[in-house]
């Protein structure tokens, strides 16, 4: 069997499964069956293609077509130029989230250099870790609350040479700045927390079900991530400063409403899909 011959086997068995873009999610099973980039799996179509590839390359489609999400399967995800490891038990990242990347980024290049940034429920800790690669000046900490996504997080920070200049921290984004009181007062704050509401998970689809209900359960209105950071957050920022977060279809009115309560700049932006998906409060003088 050659490479592109394993290579239409897999794009059948997950287009006859029901997976969409089954083209896309064939190659980069194959890709990671062969250990190879996009450019290598190009000229190599018609080598032929070792056993240990195609028993590697069926595990991956059954995975999948067990409706594990593609990037569990690959156990890795490239965000923002970056690769970050990912499994069961952590957030997979989502091309949106880069969206927030490249805002904060932007917003970023109008302030004063060597900004404390905290990224809130970091998960992977794509956000905080692209920030960092991208802005090697920015002093960056992570924080996550669940010990399996600690786990991804600490091995990215390993695997993309950041273990010691970002601090990774576990607690409770919930409880708010002031239980993490050892922490220095930010300038700015990015996070993309939970934001699916309890009642609206058993309708999520069934890859997204698979994923841990800690990264998606927003509370009852899905907002309740949003109230701490506005009110237990927020006001901590250092002046001149700014919190900028994504949020689900739908929200993000009410997010800029809470916001709003603690600043007079507000900015509600669009996603690539038309969606307002991210708001960002600059911060103005407040006294705690």
């Amino acid at each position: 069997m050659t490479v592109s011959e394993l290579y239409k086997s897999c794009c059948d068995a997950l287009s006859e499964n029901g997976i969409g873009n089954a083209e896309n999610e064939a190659r980069f099973i194959i890709q990671k069956a062969l250990r190879c980039d996009q450019t290598a799996f190009l000229l190599n179509k018609g080598a032929v293609a070792e056993p240990f590839v195609v028993d590697r390359a069926v595990n991956m489609v059954h995975r999948r077509i067990r409706r594990e999400p593609l990037q569990y399967v690959l156990g890795e995800w490239d965000f923002f130029g970056y690769t970050f490891k990912v499994g069961e038990g952590v957030l997979a990242p989502r091309p949106e989230t880069e969206e927030l990347c490249s805002l904060v980024i932007d917003r970023i290049d109008k302030c004063k250099a060597g900004l404390t940034v905290f990224d809130l429920c970091s998960g992977t800790g794509c956000i905080g870790i692209s920030l960092k690669k991208t802005l090697p000046l920015l002093d960056v900490y992570l924080v996550e609350y669940s010990d399996e996504a600690l786990g991804y997080l600490n091995e990215n920070r390993i695997s993309l040479g950041v273990a010691r200049s970002v601090p990774a921290i576990k607690g409770d984004v919930l409880k708010g700045y002031e239980a993490f009181g050892f922490l220095p007062r930010p300038d700015i704050i990015v996070s993309n927390p939970p934001y699916i509401s309890t009642f609206e998970l058993p309708l999520l689809q069934t890859e997204v079900k698979k994923e841990p209900v800690v990264a998606l359960d927003g509370g009852e209105d899905g907002l309740v991530f949003y109230r701490a950071l506005a009110e237990k957050w927020l006001p901590y920022l250092n002046e001149g400063g700014f919190i900028a977060v994504e949020c689900g279809d739908e929200q993000a009115d009410d997010v800029a409403a809470m916001f709003s309560e603690y600043s007079g700049d507000i900015s509600i932006i669009k996603d690539f899909n038309g969606i307002d998906r991210f708001v960002i409060a600059g911060k103005e003088k407040y006294d705690i």
